[in-house]
């Protein structure tokens, strides 16, 4: 079972964009355990507590003195604090010029990175888990009835996808969703299909399997649509027997990028992370785009 589904072009289109993902996830969480290796080495040490007041502040640093070592210490600040105020502090007993209070960019870092490879981590157990549900709810061929329907195929632009639906003169007119198969070039409008399947349905038309992306709608897609036409002429017969690659399969989905970059700003405004919580949150919804159009069953046609 295994090796035929990974005979099937869209199943390699999935595993090839989860892969992306994954690594997306890998390189994120290993910059931000870096990161927290080298503020948790910062605050190492400091196991010593009591309270600090905020003598003044020092461009990026807070110059504080703490009364129960009679210390002062200097602590590079993300967050600045009020001169006079007092806080809590943690500090090293040997040292005590070692010093930490709330807002301290060591306590921050290690905050923020344990929070982004958390949440890097759980992405990378969805992804998996997704994937796992498609291959068993897509690829698997459903029990159940046989039908023979008329079939058009319909592509429609909404958004920064396009995708492949077959509209079925079932009773009631439904419209499935289906991944990318050049054979739906060729497709002529209308063209007999066998369903299979009553709650999941598989639909099989000129000797080729279309496997739902998604499913069954019984309201039009929204979206700018595009129909086949009653036959097709030499030039879709031909790119009908043309295969499509996965290279050309990625340039088409290449626009989903475009949101990668507004998502990081965005993240990185109302978060507070600067550059590196938006290369972080960018790199992320780039490939998690990718890994979205895959599974939505973007068409390269």
């Amino acid at each position: 079972m295994v090796k035929t589904l990974l005979t099937l072009r869209p199943v390699r289109h999935i595993l090839l964009t989860s892969a992306l993902a994954l690594l997306a996830c890998a390189v994120v969480f290993a910059v931000q355990l870096a990161e927290y290796s080298a503020a948790a080495g910062e605050l190492r040490g400091m196991t010593a507590r009591s309270t600090a007041t905020v003598v003044r502040l020092d461009g990026g640093a807070a110059v504080i003195h703490i009364a129960s070592a009679d210390a002062t210490a200097t602590v590079e600040m993300d967050v600045r604090p009020a001169p006079g105020s007092t806080l809590p502090v943690f500090y090293d007993p040997a040292d005590p010029s070692r010093a930490a209070i709330r807002g301290a960019t060591a306590l921050v870092t290690t905050d923020r990175t344990t929070t982004y490879a958390t949440a890097t981590v759980v992405a990378a157990v969805g992804v998996l888990v997704v994937d796992v549900l498609v291959l068993l709810t897509r690829f698997v061929r459903p029990g159940g009835t046989r039908r023979t329907v008329p079939i058009r195929r319909v592509k429609v632009q909404r958004g920064l996808l396009t995708r492949s639906w077959l509209e079925l003169e079932t009773p009631q007119t439904a419209w499935l969703p289906v991944y990318f198969s050049p054979a739906l070039i060729g497709l002529p409008s209308p063209a007999v299909a066998e369903l299979t399947g009553d709650r999941r349905v598989l639909v099989r038309a000129g000797g080729t399997i279309f496997y739902p992306a998604g499913r069954l709608h019984r309201v039009e897609p929204r979206g700018r649509r595009l129909d086949n036409p009653a036959e097709p002429d030499a030039e879709r017969a031909e790119a009908a027997r043309r295969p499509v690659t996965l290279r050309r399969q990625l340039r088409t989905d290449l626009p989903v990028l475009a949101v990668a970059p507004v998502v990081g700003v965005f993240w990185a405004l109302v978060d507070g992370t600067g550059v590196a919580g938006w290369l972080a949150v960018t790199i992320l919804a780039a490939a998690f785009g990718f890994w979205w159009a895959a599974l939505r069953g973007s068409d390269p046609s």
